[in-house]
């Protein structure tokens, strides 16, 4: 894990504002901040040397594609499976996203999307069916889920 970077309110402010808009204008930010808007281009760039801002990344509206079923699935591996293995055929498969080794009851993780309760169903069965999977536990979830971290305080308590 990597140390932890200390931000000030302004930080803070900024990181809230890109989170918000992310093609909000270094002017804009700026005037919300109270501070110019070369000040933002360089605490911009502060952040994203530390490792705070890692990149912009968009996030599509999948349903739009046709995806109405989005679920959680958890995984338990047999004793001595080969996880890295795999993580490697979840992440060669676009149904599945962010597949990920997990601490708790399951071992494994990942989001998965489908058209209708068929396709996940087949989906589901496909991931059942891999070597060292003992065990999948489906979630489905009542509607898409849309990230929002705009309430997130990124300046902890000291």
């Amino acid at each position: 894990m990597g140390s932890i970077v200390e931000i000030d309110e302004i930080d803070d402010k900024i990181l809230h504002l890109l989170i918000e808009d992310a093609r909000t204008s270094l002017k804009d930010i700026g005037k919300k901040c109270g501070i110019s808007s070369v000040s933002v281009l360089n605490r911009i760039r502060r952040l994203k040397k530390t490792g705070v801002i890692a990149g912009a990344t968009l996030f599509a509206s999948i349903n739009t594609f046709g995806f109405q079923i989005v679920a959680s699935i958890g995984m338990e591996t047999e004793s001595g499976a080969n996880v890295e293995e795999i993580l490697k055929y979840f992440k060669e498969h676009t149904y599945l996203i962010e597949p990920a080794v997990s601490i708790g009851k399951y071992d494994l993780c990942a989001l998965i999307y489908a058209e209708n309760i068929t396709n996940l169903n087949e989906r589901i069965e496909t991931v059942r069916r891999l070597s060292g999977i003992r065990k999948v536990v489906v979630i489905v979830w009542s509607g898409i889920p849309y990230l929002n971290f705009e309430k997130i305080n990124l300046t902890p308590e000291k």
